[in-house]
């Protein structure tokens, strides 16, 4: 399972990777759907990654994640999901920032997904569950980066 999500956002290029790319192991600040996060010091750098990766604590339980591919130039990064799970096999998500303008920039989240035998029968559900996760991500990360503040639903969710 393949497909893309995209968010325009109005800030410089640079201020919104400085946000998602090299801040990487952060985004327990600004995305509601991660109660937590820090860096993954076990996980290698990639082509001069500021870290390896993140461990994330979400609703689903602690997730890592490891860069497998980093772009500093073209502000574009490859992680994989490391998890031991009934319905994935593997999961790698790729985000590719554009400047529209000096002002205006396009995110890009492209998630591929292989499903376990399980999973393929779940996957509508899967897809729409993964849908909902991404566009919240994706308006956490627009409001943050406009606003420099976390979002009313960030804050609301660490109050639960």
């Amino acid at each position: 399972m393949k497909f893309s999500k995209q968010v325009t956002i109005n800030a410089p290029a640079q201020k919104v990777w400085d946000v998602l790319g090299r801040d990487f192991a952060n985004i327990g600040v600004w995305s509601r759907s991660v109660a937590h996060s820090a860096p993954n010091t076990e996980a290698a750098r990639v082509n001069n990654s500021p870290v390896g990766g993140r461990v994330c604590n979400t609703s689903f339980g602690d997730v890592s994640e490891e860069f497998t591919a980093y772009d500093d130039d073209k502000m574009s990064l490859s992680f994989k999901g490391i998890f031991d799970s009934k319905m994935f096999k593997s999961l790698i998500s790729t985000n590719e920032l554009t400047q529209v303008d000096e002002n205006t920039t396009t995110v890009m989240i492209t998630p591929q997904i292989e499903l376990t035998f399980i999973g393929t029968l779940m996957s509508p559900m899967i897809k729409m569950q993964l849908n909902k996760v991404i566009d919240q991500i994706l308006d956490d990360l627009k409001y943050y980066v406009e606003n420099g503040k976390p979002s009313p639903e960030k804050l609301a969710s660490q109050k639960k």
